[in-house]
């Protein structure tokens, strides 16, 4: 039952998910070249709190929670994150999360698990940073309880990652650097393939 219950509540935020962002998927899907070719598609989903990754200091992220999608179809990604109970200071500002590489936590000496951005350069070639290779998810607060921030990608990514939360809105330096300053905070996302394994 309770593994029937995880694959409704997933089935239902993908669908979600495609219905509020169809007018990015809608120009951009390709048409396959024969009928029975299946699509490739990858989902991942989370609804909870937020794991403080700079205990023992306040922001604007303490007690907040998180609730994000990601549906991939073929070579594109849709990401969308909603933030619910920021603090009253982050009214009117701008911040920065991305998709970084590890799990979302803290190790034994308190610090972040979730490694770098998730970028896709191919290996060998010269790093590139921007929206398009990386995960980036700016929002702007206007409301503390539904603050929202979505982001479209060319590409699928896999495995047990996390979206991590900034202290400021991202920066692209132009030089294969983005910053958005300290991580703050994480959730975790754990993607997976359907009608397979992660």
């Amino acid at each position: 039952m309770a593994r029937y219950r995880k694959a409704t509540v997933a089935a239902l935020a993908a669908s979600a998910l495609l219905v509020t962002s169809g007018a990015a998927y809608a120009g951009d899907l390709r048409i396959r070249k024969t009928v029975d070719e299946a699509p490739s598609m990858s989902w991942a989903y989370y609804n909870g709190g937020l794991t403080d990754l700079s205990p023992g200091t306040k922001d604007v992220y303490d007690g907040a929670r998180a609730t994000a999608m990601m549906m991939s179809i073929d070579n594109e990604s849709t990401f969308r994150v909603t933030l619910r109970g920021l603090k009253k200071s982050a009214m009117h500002n701008e911040y920065g999360a991305h998709l970084h590489t590890g799990p979302c936590g803290l190790d034994a000496n308190q610090q972040p698990t979730v490694g770098g951005h998730y970028n896709t350069t191919p290996a060998g070639q010269s790093l590139v940073v921007n929206d398009k290779t990386e995960v980036w998810l700016n929002f702007q607060v206007h409301s503390l309880d539904n603050t929202r921030a979505t982001a479209v990608v060319p590409f699928v990514p896999d495995g047990t990652r996390s979206i991590t939360f900034h202290e400021k809105a991202t920066v692209h330096h132009g030089d294969g650097v983005g910053t958005a300053g300290l991580k703050l905070a994480c959730i975790p996302l754990d993607i997976k393939k359907v009608g397979g394994a992660k």
